[in-house]
């Protein structure tokens, strides 16, 4: 008959516990980053605090249904230039972005999941994109930004949105 001590069964289980725990899932690696990148179709969302925005403009400031449409889908529209195109990360921590017409270029620095890109002859920007998962062939990136909305001439009805754009990369 097979007895296991119960304190050395807790102990190997607790073992198991602590390494297990101590290993990063998804650890984020400047190598997996290097190279020429694809850019997927961009998702872009606006939020005015927990509701979308063309739930605020409905509820909150009662615009009609087709207005706040038109308004959201123009809103959105300018961001519509972040889909396709490439992007190269360089192991010297420069990167070049081409997109038909649009070319840029700068730096990058990769802290932790936070990913800064500061295009040449630019200040550094304060909102990175937020690495959510990197591999040596796919990552998927969020950026989030704060925006005033001015909704008309006078002032009035003016509101902070909160802009959020999800990218797919798929390493070439």
């Amino acid at each position: 008959k097979f007895v296991v001590n119960p304190v050395i069964l807790l102990s190997l289980v607790a073992f198991l516990i602590f390494v297990s725990s101590c290993e990063k899932a998804g650890e984020i690696y400047e190598s997996d980053l290097i190279g020429t990148w694809e850019i997927g179709q961009a998702s872009v969302d606006i939020k005015v605090g927990p509701i979308s925005l063309i739930q605020f403009l409905k509820t909150t400031l009662q615009i009609g249904d087709q207005e706040a449409e038109e308004f959201v889908d123009q809103l959105i529209s300018e961001y519509d230039e972040i889909s396709g195109g490439t992007i190269t990360f360089n192991a010297d921590y420069s990167y070049q972005m081409l997109n038909g017409d649009l070319e840029e270029i700068g730096t990058w620095e990769l802290e932790g999941d936070k990913l800064y890109l500061t295009i040449s002859g630019d200040i550094p920007d304060d909102e990175p994109l937020n690495v959510e998962s990197l591999d040596s062939s796919s990552a998927f990136m969020t950026w989030e930004e704060d925006q005033e909305v001015d909704m008309n001439e006078d002032g009035s009805n003016d509101f902070t949105a909160t802009l959020i754009i999800e990218l797919n990369l798929a390493k070439q």
